[in-house]
């Protein structure tokens, strides 16, 4: 035998041949469960990073949460939590003189950012004015403002503009 036809097996089965030059053996219905386990151990691993990432200052956004325009009854009113790339409650009504604090739950970073946001048809273009801002903040940390003027404070996630947005309505 030469190197060449070294692993070459020809077979006649009724006068027909096959060839197997492969040199990987075949699967057999242990190997095949095996895969599959490995396949599902490694997604189960993958997935809860994936979504970990989901804070991070990557350039695609998820899918957007779900917009909660009317001030929400809470507990805290001076109190806005991050949490799902969401603002909750979205629209919070306070007097002057009151300090807001938004609490960031999320993995990853986000911000608290003044100013408005707009989207065209691909695109979505921030405005902000400058009245406040948080920098990023982390999973577990705070953000304080107080508002001494009435009026109307929009704000947004300078990392996720199209889905984060929110607004403090001053008396």
């Amino acid at each position: 035998m030469t190197p060449d036809t070294l692993f070459d097996r020809t077979t006649s089965v009724r006068g027909a041949r096959s060839e197997n030059l492969s040199m990987e053996p075949t699967p057999t219905l242990a190997t095949t469960h095996s895969r599959r386990r490995r396949l599902a151990i490694g997604a189960a691993i993958i997935a809860p990073l994936a979504f970990a990432a989901c804070g991070s200052s990557g350039s695609s956004d998820p899918e957007p949460a779900p917009k909660n325009d009317a001030p929400a009854p809470s507990a805290a009113p001076d109190s806005v939590d991050i949490k799902l790339i969401a603002y909750r409650p979205a629209k919070v009504s306070v007097t002057a003189g009151t300090t807001v604090t938004w609490n960031q739950m999320d993995a990853g970073f986000h911000t608290v950012t003044s100013g408005t946001v707009s989207s065209g048809a691909a695109n979505v273009t921030t405005q902000p004015d400058d009245k406040f801002g948080s920098g990023e903040i982390a999973k577990g940390e705070k953000f304080s403002q107080a508002f001494a003027d009435p009026g109307t404070y929009p704000y947004f996630c300078e990392i996720h503009p199209a889905t984060m947005t929110g607004e403090i309505t001053v008396t």
